[in-house]
Order: structure tokens, then sequence, then C-alpha cells
């Protein structure tokens, strides 16, 4: 149903933008092959029977970009088969297609749509959405998102935007759920050339297939991004999040306690205000960038709970010379699952370096590690994991101008 529900969009897009993308003057495609080999000391980052694995990964990519005066057309079309040589029941074929569209109308309206169709079995897919980690189980994301720009003013614009996800677990543990995201966001940019401010204004609803279990938000955000140097930048929004839960959960009756106690389902009802906070920076030196962030917000999970997740994030690079590059990522993500009567609290920590080495123009290799620590603080117990891996990439640039 998701192909060909996909499949229809493809066709849709082309026949919307047909006839401006027929006299497009750039054309650039680049396909690229990954052969990828790992070894990771804790497959699923178990607490009690951590499993060591051999990870054998062949993937295919083509990134296209199609551009004309008025219209721009870009994506991706990806393949990736990954062998687990001891838990061969884990093997998987990824797939992930995507189609981006923009489209000038008039000199102030701006048209945009983004989609995407994907399966896959990443880990820790749920750990942007909920800062918590799931088995590696088949998963399905079917996303839409239009968007509406109009320029007010010369230097006021406002923009309408809609997002739309669908998202499918093959593993019966994970609850299924829809998505639905709508925002009004106003950008002004100040005559310094610098500072450009943001209000927006934000509604999300997750509702999930099994049951009347739904999550609804409300944000009132104000932001800005200003440019200090033209080699530092700093990013912020910040303001209220208003949100509603309604869900089933399990209430103990102790009223006939010692003898016995009983168990019944009830609906949770619960409305909450708490913060929303997103802040980033970046800075860059000659070989050398590095970038910041921290992210505080709320959302639905796989696991039919909703998150207070708090988030932060350092990455770099750095270029030893001309045809080395070495890059690193950490993550921190601290979790309160809040639907619940008894909030649970989950912690996940990951640092990864990395040693990147292009042979030729085309063809490039890398070599890296990676460590992670999940932690169940409700629980009191944690796990981690050990990942090692060499990669080779062979890349072809296409470029076509009319």
């Amino acid at each position: 149903m998701g192909t060909r529900v996909w499949t229809g969009l493809v066709f849709l897009l082309w026949g919307v933008l047909g006839a401006k993308i027929a006299v497009a003057a750039d054309l650039s495609l680049v396909p690229s092959i990954n052969a990828r080999t790992e070894f990771t000391s804790n497959l699923n980052y178990d607490f009690k029977n951590p499993i060591s694995d051999f990870i054998s990964t062949l993937a295919y990519a083509t990134e296209y970009n199609y551009t004309t005066e008025t219209s721009q057309l870009q994506g991706r079309l990806g393949l990736k088969g990954m062998h687990y040589f001891r838990e061969s029941s884990a093997d998987h074929v990824d797939q992930n297609y995507q189609i981006n569209a923009k489209y000038q109308v008039a000199p102030r309206w701006n048209l945009s749509l983004r989609s995407a169709y994907i399966t896959d079995s990443t880990l820790t897919e749920e750990l942007t959405a909920s800062g918590l980690i799931m088995s590696r189980t088949p998963r399905q994301s079917i996303g839409l998102g239009p968007a509406v720009a109009y320029n007010i003013t010369e230097r006021l614009r406002a923009t309408v935007n809609y997002s739309f996800n669908k998202v499918n677990y093959q593993d019966p543990r994970f609850r299924n759920y829809t998505s639905q995201f709508v925002g009004l966001n106003l950008a002004f940019p100040l005559k310094n050339q610098k500072t450009v401010l943001h209000g927006k204004i934000t509604g999300q609803e997750t509702r999930y297939s099994s049951g009347s279990d739904l999550f609804r938000s409300l944000g009132i955000n104000l932001g800005a991004n200003h440019k200090f140097t033209e080699n530092w930048e700093f990013n912020f929004l910040g303001g209220v999040n208003i949100s509603f839960m309604n869900f089933n959960t399990q209430v103990q009756d102790f009223s006939q306690f010692p003898f016995f106690v009983t168990t019944t389902t009830a609906r949770l009802q619960k409305t909450t205000v708490g913060p929303f906070v997103s802040l980033s920076t970046t800075r860059r030196w000659t070989n050398l960038s590095i970038t910041g962030g921290y992210t505080r917000n709320q959302g639905g999970s796989a696991f039919g709970t909703v998150s207070d997740l708090n988030s932060f994030n350092l990455s770099g690079r750095y270029a030893f010379t001309e045809r080395l590059l070495g890059t690193f990522l950490a993550n921190y993500y601290f979790s309160t699952q809040i639907s619940q009567t008894n909030e649970l609290e989950n912690a996940f920590l990951s640092f990864s370096p990395q040693l990147a080495y292009r042979v030729t123009e085309k063809l490039s290799t890398a070599a890296g590690y990676s460590f992670g620590m999940r932690n169940d603080i409700s629980g009191g117990q944690s796990a981690n994991a050990h990942i090692a891996w060499l990669m080779l990439t062979y890349s072809y640039p296409i470029h076509y101008q009319k």
C-alpha cells in the first residue's frame, strides 16, 4: 500500500512540474556505491544478554537535482542490504526514496513539497523522537509535507507548512502511529543583514492505530538567527508547549488489601505546559569546524508513550590534508516517559570519531569507532556497545547543463 501511494505521488509531481522541468537548464546526478563491514559488541544494547556480531552492508544510492529559473526537483533513491553473520534473521534491505520540489508561482509566492518513503531497521531510529533505544525491527515510514511561502513585504516572509507521517512496525511490541504537524513561521531580517527574527506557531497530533490513544500539542515560539562573523553563527528558538495526552493505563486498587489487589484499565488524560528550546551554534576556521546544539521538546513514540526529551549534540570536522579528513559526533539524550502514572527516565550517550581518506576524486575509504551507553535510570540498569567499521565508497558525479 505504501509503495503505491508513494508511486502515485511521483506521477503527481511530474504532472504538476513537468512543463517547467522540461525546459530545465541544469541537471546533476550523483550515483554512489558504498561497502561497509562493522563489528558490534552488543547488537541491541541488551542489558543482560549482549550479542556480538559482524555486519556486512552494501548500499547503492543516486542523488539528483534538476533546476530551472522558477522550479527545482531534487531527491534521493537508495537501497541498502544488511547481512548479520550470527543473527541472520535480522537481515534486511533498507529502502530510501525521496522527492522534493520547489516552484516559484509569482515573485512573492513560493510552493514546495517534501515526500519520502522509507523502510529500514535502524537500531537508533527512535532516539531523535523519544530518546529511547529500540531493537532492530523493520519499519515502514511514509512522509508528505507541502508548504506555501509569501513575502508580505520586502523583508517580512510568512510560511505555512503541513506534514503527514505514517509509521508501521513489524514487531508487535511497538505501536504503529500517524502524526500530523502544521506550522506558521514569520521571518524578519533586520537591516544589519546579520540577524533574522522568527515567530512560530505549531500544532501537532500523534494518533496510535490500536485504541484511541493520542497526543496533541500547541507550540508558541520566538527566536533569532544571528551571524557574529562570516564564520560564526548562532540559532535560537524558544517558547512554550501546551500538551494534551489521552492514553489507556493500568490502575491498581488496594481497597481489599491484603486479601487481593485488583488491576483495571482506565483512561489517563493529562494537560501539561512545558518549555520548548532549540539552540545551536557553528564556528568555522581554516581547517576546522564545530557545531553544537541543545533541544528540549515533547512528542510521541513507538512505545505508545509521550516523551519529554532533552538532547545535546556536538560535531566537528578537521581537514588534516586535502585528502585526509577527521570527523567526530557526540550525542546525549535524556528522556522521561510521561504518559504513565509512574514516569520512567532513560539516558543514552554516544561518541563516534572517524577518519576518511580520498584515494581519488571518485574513490574514498574510511575507518571509524563508536561507543554507546544506554542507561535505564528508573530500572537501575545499563548497557554499552563498542562498534568499529571499515568503509569504501565510490561515486560518479554527472552534470548536464542545457
